[in-house]
């Protein structure tokens, strides 16, 4: 079965069952320490600012941001 396969039997799934999917995806993953989140998250906010503060990109306001996600999230299915 191919990845667009698995997506769109996933997609036919109810909310919860997607749901549960998803967590126990995630909990597939191996396992990053606090320390290496935490080192990963400073340089992530660190690059993020630096982005921001030569222009490179442009802040935009919290309803802007979860539209483009439902819009991410639509063209999933």
């Amino acid at each position: 079965m191919s990845l667009s396969q698995i997506k769109n039997a996933v997609a036919e799934l109810p909310d919860k069952e997607r749901g549960s999917l998803a967590a126990w995806l995630l909990d597939s993953l191996p396992p990053h320490s606090d320390e290496d989140a935490a080192v990963e998250g400073v340089a992530e906010a660190v690059r993020r600012r630096d982005e921001m503060d030569s222009g490179r990109v442009q802040p935009i306001r919290a309803d802007e941001f979860w539209a483009s996600v439902q819009r991410e999230r639509a063209a999933w299915k």
